[in-house]
C-alpha cells in the first residue's frame, strides 16, 4: 500500500511540474498608442538568423484603446524577440516612406531601437522562463 501511495504522490508531483511548465504565459503590454484604430500585428522570432525574415509565429489584435494587454500563450521556454506595428489603414502591411522609414507606429521587445534601420535580434531578445510581462511602447 505504501508503494502505491508513493507512486501516486510522485505522479501528482510530476503532473504539477508539467502543468507549471505548460502554464507559462507571455503577457504583452503595448503602450503609447496615439490612435486607437486598425490592428496591431505582432511577430515572434526565435533566432538572429530569422529575425525580421521568417517569424516563428505571429498574430494580430484589434486596437480599441491607447493601451493593450495581450496574452501570448503557448510559447515554450526560450529566447525570443518581438516586432510590432500598428496597421492604421488596414492594408495588412507596414507602410514605409523614403529609405524604408516606417510611416506607421512600430515597436520592438525591450523597446529596442536601431540606428539607420531596425534594431538587432540581440537588442530585442529576452528569455521566457515562466510567466513574463513585457512592455513595448509604440513609436
Amino acid at each position: 500500500m505504501k508503494t502505491k501511495a508513493m507512486i501516486l504522490l510522485a505522479a501528482l508531483l510530476l503532473l504539477g511540474i508539467a502543468a507549471r511548465v505548460q502554464a507559462q504565459c507571455l503577457t504583452l503590454e503595448v503602450r503609447d498608442i496615439d490612435r486607437p484604430q486598425g490592428f496591431l500585428y505582432v511577430a515572434v522570432y526565435s533566432s538572429p538568423d530569422n529575425f525580421l525574415k521568417k517569424l516563428l509565429t505571429g498574430f494580430r489584435v484589434e486596437v480599441k484603446d491607447k493601451t493593450l494587454t495581450v496574452p501570448c500563450e503557448g510559447l515554450p521556454e526560450g529566447t525570443y524577440a518581438l516586432a510590432l506595428f500598428q496597421d492604421l489603414n488596414g492594408n495588412g502591411t507596414l507602410d514605409t516612406g523614403a529609405y524604408g522609414i516606417p510611416q506607421e507606429p512600430t515597436g520592438f521587445s525591450n523597446d529596442a531601437q536601431g540606428v539607420m534601420g531596425p534594431p538587432s535580434f540581440e537588442k530585442c531578445s529576452f528569455t521566457l522562463r515562466g510567466d513574463t510581462t513585457l512592455t513595448v511602447h509604440l513609436r
